[in-house]
Formats: structure tokens, C-alpha cells, sequence
């Protein structure tokens, strides 16, 4: 006899029983007590620097967002006559950096660009060098498409190798955010990525390195910086004079959040859902500054 379990009619059922779940149980009704939650977390939770995770095609919004209107903010589109400098801190084994490059060299084939990429750990320097990458860290869903794949890759053995026009374009050292002397030291960039890094650090050593990373933009530049709490990222981006970019601010928000457990606020790194009620909501939300 069929399972009901397997049946269409469930896998329909599940679409509301998600939402109510999700939606309205955890992200509504549970936020005022999840967000208490979170900040007296965020007091006594023990950070760590070696906490890596990191994924291709994580922020498809934000990408849309980098090739659309903050070059446009820039005055940069597909100028032949400048080259483009982006600055990655916390790169990780390179999957943001390469990333990027990707998608500039597809949604801008004629702009002239380098990236410096940059993490405090010389084995995930060594890795994201190598550009070899297996199966497994090649996480497919509706953003890493196969046509994605096949525009960034080529396939080496068992594993994927990052095309050599791609690896071209970015260069790794390693840096520590929190050391000024050594951020100082790389050249001032029209981008800054600075992403899933602060929430790792205590608030005094996360406005340190927030402080160092912002040192680096230029006049006219754009900061990226998902992923940090975001009571600090308010205060520091005011005290900055850094205005928001409101395009696709709450997509590229909750796509951050996808990988997050519903109980967000039993961990340092969980953030909290979307909430129209509040007044700072844009400048809250947003993972994108423009400085000018």
C-alpha cells in the first residue's frame, strides 16, 4: 500500500505547514523572545577565528546587486580605461572571491578588474591558491546552476578546477583583520568585502576589525559586510557616514539566512528574520554601504 507520506498530496500540505512553522511560528511569534535571546548570547558567547564556512553563489542578490548599480554608483560599467580593485578579507578557501570574478567577467566581459583576497589562516590561503575544489564543496541548488558550474570550472579528475581567466584575476595573501599595520599595507580598493567575519569577533575586537577593513575603501567605494551584529553595524556604518543600498536589501538578507537554523538565536552567528517593524529596517538589513 502507497504511503500518504509519499504522495503529492502531502508534499502540497508541506508548503503551508512550512510557512506556519517557519513564518509565523519562529520568525513572528517567537521574535520578540528569539531576539532577547540573541543578545544576551551575544555577551557571554565564546568566539573563535578557526570557524570557517563558506559556499559559491552564496548571495546571487548581492552579485546582481555588485554588476548592477554599485558599479554604476562607482561610474565604472565596462570602461576599458580603469581597472576595477576589489579587496576580499576572511576569503576563506576562495569560493567568495573566485565568485566574484565569475560573475563580473560574465555580466561585464569588457571591465578591467584585479581582486586581492585575503585570509588569516595560511592553509585556507594555500587551498584557495590551489582553485581544486571536490564534489562536495560544489554545494548545487537553485543558485550554483549547472550552467554556473560549467562558466566557472573545468572539471580535473574528481574533482572541479577554477577556469585559469578566473584565477587570473585574483591574487592571495594572507592579513590579519585585526593587526591595522598589515591592512595597511594593501592598497586602498573601489570594493571592499569584509563578510561573515565580524560575528566571530567579541564587539571591541569586531569595531577594531570593521575600522581596519574601512581604512581601506577609497573616497568613492562600496563596502560589503554581511554577516555581523547588526545593532554594531548600525552604530559603525553611521559613525562612518556610509549610506545603505536599498536594491534587493531584503532579498540578499534573507538569502543569508538560509542555512540558519529556526532557533537563530542559539548561536552567535544566527541573525534575525526580516521585520518591517522596524524603523532602521534598511539600514539594519542591508549588506551593502556605498562611501562618497
Amino acid at each position: 500500500m502507497r504511503k500518504f507520506g509519499g504522495s503529492a498530496v502531502w508534499r502540497w500540505l508541506q508548503i503551508p505547514y512550512r510557512f506556519l512553522r517557519n513564518r509565523v511560528y519562529y520568525e513572528t511569534l517567537l521574535y520578540p523572545y528569539g531576539a532577547w535571546r540573541h543578545r544576551r548570547l551575544n555577551k557571554t558567547a565564546l568566539r573563535s577565528q578557526d570557524h570557517s564556512y563558506t559556499r559559491f553563489y552564496r548571495l546571487p542578490a548581492q552579485l546582481e546587486a555588485l554588476s548592477g548599480p554599485v558599479l554604476d554608483f562607482l561610474g565604472l560599467g565596462d570602461s576599458p580605461d580603469r581597472v576595477l580593485r576589489l579587496l576580499v578579507f576572511a576569503c576563506s578557501n576562495g569560493a567568495e572571491p573566485y565568485t566574484v570574478a565569475s560573475e563580473l567577467l560574465r555580466a561585464h566581459p569588457g571591465l578591467g578588474f584585479s581582486i586581492q583576497a585575503t585570509d588569516l589562516h595560511p592553509s585556507l590561503i594555500a587551498k584557495a591558491r590551489e582553485g581544486l575544489y571536490g564534489d562536495g564543496e560544489l554545494v548545487r541548488n537553485e543558485f550554483l546552476t549547472e550552467e554556473r558550474i560549467a562558466a566557472t570550472f573545468d572539471r580535473e579528475g574528481q574533482g572541479w578546477r577554477v577556469k585559469t581567466g578566473i584565477r587570473d584575476k585574483v591574487e592571495f595573501s594572507q592579513a590579519d583583520l585585526l593587526d591595522g599595520t598589515s591592512c595597511a599595507r594593501l592598497p586602498p580598493a573601489d570594493i571592499v568585502f569584509a563578510q561573515n567575519v565580524f560575528f566571530h569577533f567579541d564587539p571591541p575586537l569586531a569595531r577594531a576589525a570593521f575600522m581596519n577593513a574601512a581604512a581601506c575603501l577609497k573616497t568613492r567605494s562600496a563596502f560589503f559586510i554581511n554577516g555581523m551584529d547588526l545593532d554594531l553595524k548600525i552604530h559603525l556604518t553611521r559613525e562612518l557616514g556610509l549610506a545603505p543600498l536599498e536594491f534587493k536589501h531584503r532579498e540578499i538578507y534573507e538569502q543569508s539566512r538560509l542555512h540558519l537554523a529556526s532557533d537563530w538565536w542559539n548561536y552567535h552567528y544566527g541573525s534575525e528574520p526580516y521585520s518591517f517593524l522596524r524603523r532602521d529596517r534598511l539600514r539594519r538589513y542591508s549588506s551593502i554601504f556605498l562611501k562618497s
